[in-house]
């Protein structure tokens, strides 16, 4: 096994040190309406990947107030925000439930590529803009030369104060009632309760590494598992008057794709913020 670069191989632009501290204030919606077919092709055929079809969609809003690396050659600091929509999955030797990103739009280049480059995550660069009340993901592309700017995802929530839960173990009892009054089946309300506590707990990823011979090949794949640290976890709020919108753009067309042109509809939504504490991730399987 030899030294990991960093690119370029003289100086590293960022760090990959033995932690990674990121404070983060999130907004957790668990949106109903999506097609689990569509949302189980999306996800990798590996044995240890299995999409749990009652789950919801899920959308993690974040703004990470403050991200460093005890490796990185110049103390930064990064802010920067990031919108994730993942599948839910059965957990890897543990029956708490665990999330595989399916895309996630970031707005600083340099997590981005970090992501990508070191933990395999499948991000995307775009303008994110969290507000109070509302989020919007906007993506550049240039058909033909000309560029356009299209609205991927927007996002609207009262701002009122919600239920503030003293512990995630009441979140999760306080959520069960918001889902349960949406009308969906125990089982979704069981597994939302799952994911509520323990948010941040297991997420499971594929890391790639392409075959230059042939571009449409992986040369080495690697199935990957990262649980974060969680440090001074903030109380979390239950969020009233979430919606989601997946506006119609020739893109992503994430309505269309995972939707099938029904719209989304959020069964419940909280907030909260946490410190967390990124080491190294695991290897479950190589191929």
């Amino acid at each position: 096994m030899t030294e990991f670069f960093g690119l370029p191989a003289f100086k590293r632009m960022y760090g990959f040190g033995d932690v990674a501290t990121l404070r983060a204030d999130m907004l957790v919606a668990f949106v109903g309406g999506a097609d689990a077919r569509a949302l189980a092709g999306a996800v990798p055929a590996h044995r240890l990947l299995k999409p749990i079809a009652s789950a919801p969609l899920v959308v993690v809003q974040t703004a990470f107030t403050s991200a460093a690396d005890n490796g990185d050659p110049e103390d930064n600091v990064y802010r920067y925000n990031e919108v994730m929509l993942a599948v839910v999955v059965e957990g890897v030797g543990t029956p708490v439930p665990a999330l595989f990103p399916l895309i996630l739009f970031v707005d600083h280049p340099v997590p981005m590529v970090s992501g990508r480059e070191y933990y395999g995550f499948p991000k995307v660069l775009g303008e994110v803009a969290l507000e109070r009340g509302s989020a919007a993901v906007r993506y550049a592309y240039s058909p033909r030369g000309e560029r356009k700017v299209v609205t991927v995802l927007k996002s609207r929530w009262d701002t009122r104060p919600g239920l503030v839960a003293r512990a995630l173990s009441g979140l999760a009892e306080a959520l069960a009632g918001v889902v349960r009054g949406a009308g969906v089946d125990e089982d979704t309300i069981d597994l939302v309760g799952a994911i509520a506590l323990a948010p941040a707990g297991q997420i499971l990823n594929v890391r790639q590494l392409p075959d230059l011979s042939n571009p449409r090949r992986a040369r080495v794949s690697e199935l990957t598992r990262f649980a974060p640290r969680l440090v001074d976890p903030g109380a979390p709020a239950l969020v009233r008057g979430h919606s989601l919108e997946l506006p119609n753009e020739p893109v992503w067309s994430l309505e269309r794709r995972f939707f099938r042109g029904a719209p989304p509809r959020t069964l419940a939504a909280f907030t909260w913020s946490v410190t967390m504490q990124v080491t190294t991730g695991e290897v479950l399987d190589t191929w």
